[in-house]
């Protein structure tokens, strides 16, 4: 009399069978002649282990940038002009020193989100912290580890990226984003954007809180980013 089994046990045994690989004649006469033996091996099998899939990092990057030293210049007088016609936030000179500073010869990582994100979810993954850190002590972390930008540097990166050098920026409407100084010890950083629409640019301010999730085509434009590895989830 045929042997019952449930039905798992019964998709257990056709998946042995499916991934049973071939064997020879005396081993399959070995295992059947002892069926003591193999029921007590087969007893103490355990199922493989598994092993964890690699986390996706949040950011990775796409493209780093060589920027010279730029001399400082007044906040009104940047993404001014020709390149900027119509889209110049005016909380720029609201929010900001009245002047952006004198900078060094550094790079720029242009980074690409794996998924949507928040400023702060972007801000805990260059530092490696945890995402829910106030943003006094991310937008600190962030200025201390050199990670700001000045608008005159995101500037430059505008030019650079007209002039169809391989900056990864986005120019088909997406934005691309970079942190800057604020000068404000309750809010030290807020977030810059610079997108093109069309043939024109335009750059806009934002709060680093603001907790808008941002779809994944965007960009974030990082200054001194030295550990590529380590870049959230």
């Amino acid at each position: 009399m045929a042997k019952a089994y449930d039905h798992k046990t019964a998709a257990f045994i056709g998946f042995l069978i499916q991934n049973m690989p071939e064997v020879e004649d005396e081993i399959m006469n070995g295992w059947m002649d002892n069926p003591v033996g193999t029921k007590e091996f087969l007893s103490g099998l355990n199922p493989p282990e598994t092993i964890p899939a690699k986390p996706t990092p949040l950011l990775s990057v796409v493209a780093t940038t060589a920027l010279g030293e730029i001399a400082g210049k007044k906040t009104r007088a940047c993404f001014t002009g020709s390149r900027y016609p119509y889209g110049r936030d005016a909380d720029f000179d609201h929010w900001l020193p009245a002047k952006q500073p004198n900078t060094a010869a550094c790079v720029i990582s242009t980074l690409a989100p794996a998924k949507d994100w928040t400023f702060v979810e972007g801000a805990a993954a260059i530092l490696g912290i945890g995402a829910g850190t106030d943003i006094v002590l991310l937008g600190t972390a962030l200025i201390e580890n050199g990670h700001i930008m000045t608008l005159a540097q995101a500037e430059q990166m505008v030019e650079k990226t007209e002039r169809n050098e391989n900056t990864k920026m986005r120019v088909d409407g997406y934005g691309n984003f970079f942190f800057v100084e604020t000068g404000d010890p309750k809010n030290p950083v807020s977030v810059g954007l610079v997108f093109r629409d069309d043939r024109d640019w335009h750059a806009y301010v934002l709060l680093l809180d603001y907790d808008f999730r941002w779809h994944a085509g965007r960009r974030l434009l990082i200054r001194n980013l030295k550990d590529t590895l380590k870049l959230g989830r």
